[in-house]
């Protein structure tokens, strides 16, 4: 029930919630996007964002729309693990052990991108597949860049870099020269694929004048590479951008030696979980 609410609000909180019915989980700022598509808010600068932003949390605290419908990567807690006794971290560890499929590949997937707000949007399809995913936070540190070179050493296989980030000088130059060739330089064995944004994805997403990105030195070089408008990344509807990550990552897999580690993992499980019924049993002594 929408008590007390203004006009415009409860006509916002019900377009959301139309959209969010579609797209969820999906970021305020997506949300933003197709009601600016819409022409039902003015632009996407601040203070309509904003308007949007009070509007869900109106919407959400009113029971109008699903709390988990809205993800924000940028408030999660960091908390350390902790347990209330030792039973109940070997029955998490039952309950959530996971194969590690992509060993019995010819490669592995990782998903980067600059912005973590896609994170929430991908986790369905991350968790699916074990997938780790990486911020880069924009221009990705030594650190970073050191981490993944010893991580495809170390495993002997080729790493394919799905990327997904804004069609803009910055997000252009990462994918497109600096990431590459600071991975060869520390020598990392990385395919890095852009999946999104595209060229042919930006044709129905709302764009943005260059002029907006004057401080930006890489300004020049995406003039001259892709002229004088960019997109975000967080315009693209959330299930297209669910939808190509998906099919990019299982376009990378040999299907049968997937399934067949399926099968190992629900063996492991089985015998993870008899083992912890004996552990339970040897606790309690005999009856």
């Amino acid at each position: 029930m929408s008590r007390g609410l203004g006009r415009f609000t409860k006509a916002l909180i019900e377009h959301a919630a139309a959209i969010l019915k579609e797209i969820q989980p999906a970021t305020v700022r997506a949300v933003c996007y197709r009601l600016f598509v819409a022409r039902l808010i003015a632009s996407m600068e601040k203070n309509e964002t904003n308007k949007v932003s009070r509007a869900l949390v109106t919407g959400r605290e009113q029971g109008l729309i699903p709390w988990a419908w809205i993800v924000d990567e940028t408030r999660a807690p960091e908390q350390p693990g902790t347990w209330q006794n030792p039973d109940t971290i070997i029955e998490a560890a039952v309950r959530g052990y996971r194969r590690d499929r992509w060993q019995d590949q010819s490669e592995w997937v990782e998903v980067w991108s600059e912005k973590g707000t896609v994170r929430g949007t991908l986790g369905p399809v991350l968790r699916e597949y074990g997938v780790t995913f990486r911020v880069t936070h924009g221009y990705g540190s030594a650190t970073l860049v050191n981490d993944v070179a010893e991580a495809t050493a170390a495993r002997g296989q080729k790493l394919t870099v799905l990327y997904v980030g804004d069609f803009d000088p910055s997000g252009m130059h990462m994918s497109e020269v600096d990431l590459p060739a600071r991975l060869d330089e520390y020598g990392a064995h990385v395919d890095l694929v852009r999946v999104a944004l595209t060229s042919g994805d930006v044709a129905d997403l709302p764009p943005r004048s260059l002029a907006e990105k004057r401080s930006d030195p890489r300004s020049p070089w995406f003039l001259a590479n892709y002229g004088d408008l960019w997109w975000e990344l967080d315009g693209m509807p959330p299930p297209l951008l669910r939808a190509r990550v998906e099919r990019e990552i299982r376009a990378r897999l040999d299907l049968d030696a997937w399934e067949h580690a399926a099968e190992i993992e629900a063996v492991e499980v089985q015998s993870m979980q008899a083992f912890h019924r004996s552990w339970l049993e040897s606790k309690s002594g005999p009856a």
